[in-house]
């Protein structure tokens, strides 16, 4: 199985039997990878510029369990 489906559904076999991707779709991934790096840069400097709690200690708080809670908390809401 390809870990890159959405890749491997738009490409085109061309008759020298080599793929291509339409420069459309490879733009839409690249917009997204950069979107999707912008929230990774977020995540981290959360991580790295954590606050003082109420107790004036800082979190626990590696980019890891960052995400970890965040993915906890979404499954919680879910209907």
């Amino acid at each position: 199985m390809s870990d890159t489906p959405r890749t491997d559904a738009a490409a085109i076999r061309c008759a020298c039997s080599t793929y291509v991707v339409p420069s459309g779709f490879a733009r839409e991934l690249e917009r997204e990878n950069a979107a999707l790096r912008k929230d990774k840069e977020r995540m981290d400097w959360i991580a790295r510029n954590r606050s003082i709690s109420a107790t004036e200690r800082p979190w626990s708080v590696t980019p890891e369990s960052l995400r970890e809670s965040i993915d906890a908390a979404m499954k919680e809401v879910q209907p």
